[in-house]
């Protein structure tokens, strides 16, 4: 840092100090991605879990060691792993004089106003040029040749298109909403209710804005619906089900607890747990109630070939080398499957369905999720 820089920092830190808490930073802050997301006492998959949170709850953010998030929860530190958490706001400064605030993440767009340097921002989004910054209870957007802050790479991506509100090609929206996502006549929570779209319902996207998407059902309707509950993709629908949408959610939790001890007869996926166990613990969270022994458990559900399989599915073995089933783990949708195993990877882990083992000992495979 340069003296100038580093004058200006000292100059700027001292009037804070001496304004209060109504110019004080910002907390950096995010929330879970998820639902039950671990908080553990330390960062690792081994450390004590504190409690668990879920979306929707901001949580400051204290620090980012390796994969791990430091925050501050209930009165103690806390640790949560990055893949299960997101930064929603981040402080950050602006680097130049005359930087515009642009209502729309496009140098066309009206400036609000400039900036000077070492001026203080709160960073909520980013795409490739731009980032969202708050501005009179609302959003604006300043290039990010302008901004320098220690977690604003953390932040979540928007739309290129996000404000401009273009008519998007080949884009189209998955329902992330667990009791379903009201599909409205205008963008309004007081517009008439036109339908209420399934988990998983894949959907084409015809406009998205900050706060609504325009959408179009496959008969034709047009509608709004809210952003917060519509993932946004662009190319060809999977045509996947809301099954397998929810198997890829069960899984992701059940990967939370890679790491957890082998225990015969455990069903505690923080300190221990056997092959049955492990499953029956996972599914239970989603409120699926399974039989308890591998065995018993190969008769919920239906069965699907190994070709067809989705994530979720169960998948069962014969470790003892013979007919009878010893072994169930959860499919992860990419080859691999997540399980309990008292062997050379002792406790849940992540196996490749195709490892000499388990191509070996498989017998067969149910379907659980409908």
């Amino acid at each position: 840092m340069g003296l100038h820089k580093m004058i200006k920092q000292i100059c700027l830190t001292a009037a804070f100090v001496v304004m209060g808490a109504a110019t004080a930073f910002a907390a950096n802050a995010g929330q879970a991605s998820g639902t039950n997301v671990n908080v553990r006492s330390d960062a690792s998959t081994s450390a004590n879990v504190l409690g668990k949170i879920n979306t929707g709850t901001e949580y400051d953010v204290l620090d980012k060691t390796g994969d791990w998030f430091k925050i501050s929860y209930n009165g103690e530190t806390g640790f949560v792993f990055a893949e299960y958490f997101e930064m929603t706001k981040a402080d950050a400064n602006i680097d130049g004089s005359g930087v515009n605030l642009r209502e729309k993440a496009t140098t066309s767009s009206d400036s609000l106003g400039k900036y000077g340097d070492g001026d203080y921002v709160t960073v909520t989004g980013q795409n490739d040029s731009w980032y969202r910054v708050s501005h009179k209870g609302g959003s604006a957007y300043v290039s990010k040749d302008y901004v320098s802050g220690d977690y604003v790479k953390y932040v979540p991506e928007i739309a290129n298109e996000l404000e401009q509100e273009q008519k998007l090609e080949s884009t189209y929206g998955v329902v992330t909403a667990e009791t379903g996502l009201k599909l409205r006549k205008e963008a309004s929570t007081n517009s008439a209710v036109l339908a209420v779209l399934p988990y998983g319902t894949e959907i084409d996207v015809d406009r998205v804005g900050q706060d609504w998407i325009k959408v179009v059902t496959d008969d034709g309707q047009k509608g709004y619906v809210s952003a917060d509950y519509l993932s946004v993709r662009t190319g060809a629908k999977t045509t996947r089900s809301a099954a397998s949408s929810k198997g890829a959610e069960v899984v992701a939790y059940g990967k939370q607890f890679i790491g957890t001890p082998y225990v015969w007869g455990g069903t505690n996926l923080n300190t221990g747990v056997d092959c049955s166990g492990f499953v029956y613990a996972v599914y239970k969270n989603f409120g699926i109630s399974l039989n308890r022994s591998s065995a018993s458990m190969a008769s919920n559900g239906v069965e699907v070939s190994k070709s067809d399989l989705q994530a979720g599915d169960l998948v069962f073995f014969n470790s003892g080398g013979n007919s009878g089933i010893s072994h169930v783990g959860i499919y992860c949708g990419d080859g691999t499957y997540v399980h309990s195993t008292d062997g050379a990877a002792y406790g849940v882990t992540v196996t490749s369905l195709s490892s000499s083992y388990s191509a070996n000992t498989y017998v067969t495979a149910r379907r659980v999720l409908k």
